[in-house]
């Protein structure tokens, strides 16, 4: 049973990889930017709509799903930009506390005109949703804590078959 963690900026591939691992391996994978969609979309929601509350719900959800999973001895992919080490502790406590191996998955772009040209090129179709704009990441960026764990590291610079490949052999490599 595994805790597996996607993680990095908006644009860098986490959501297309982490779906296409959660398919090939049977895993669940629960992406923050759904669950905030969907609080958006709920009329109490509406009437406090700070991002900062939003992102915390949205944090809240992502763990309440994962100790559901895991409480049932079952795997979960959680799909975030994972931005502060708060979040990233009580995840990492929730894999002890089930014995569940703790793996990070962090996406990054080591080339800003591919990450960009990614991003403007993306559309989710996550209803209530904003596709986000480079102003966006570079405020994420400015945030976004720099990982301490052991973790594989994937660049969106190199090919999804690579990045798929190289994530499929570090999950299975327990």
């Amino acid at each position: 049973m595994q805790l597996i963690i996607f993680s990095g900026l908006p644009g860098t591939g986490k959501s297309t990889v982490a779906e296409m691992i959660g398919r090939e391996l049977g895993i669940p994978v629960f992406a923050k930017d759904w669950l905030v969609a969907t609080l958006l979309r709920c009329s109490s929601a509406q009437n406090n709509r700070s991002a900062e509350t939003l992102g915390y719900a949205g944090y809240e959800l992502l763990t309440t799903l994962a100790q559901r999973q895991l409480s049932l001895g079952q795997s979960a992919i959680l799909d975030s930009v994972a931005t502060f080490e708060d979040i990233r502790n009580r995840w990492r406590d929730l894999a002890g506390v089930y014995c569940a191996q703790w793996r990070v998955i962090e996406c990054i772009c080591s080339d800003s005109v591919i990450h960009q040209t990614r991003l403007n090129a993306r559309h989710r179709k996550i209803p209530n949703w904003p596709e986000l704009t480079w102003a966006d990441v570079e405020r994420v960026r400015a945030h976004y804590l720099p990982w301490s764990d052991e973790r594989l590291i994937l660049d969106a610079a190199d090919s999804l078959e690579n990045s798929i490949a190289a994530a499929l052999a570090y999950l299975r490599d327990s």
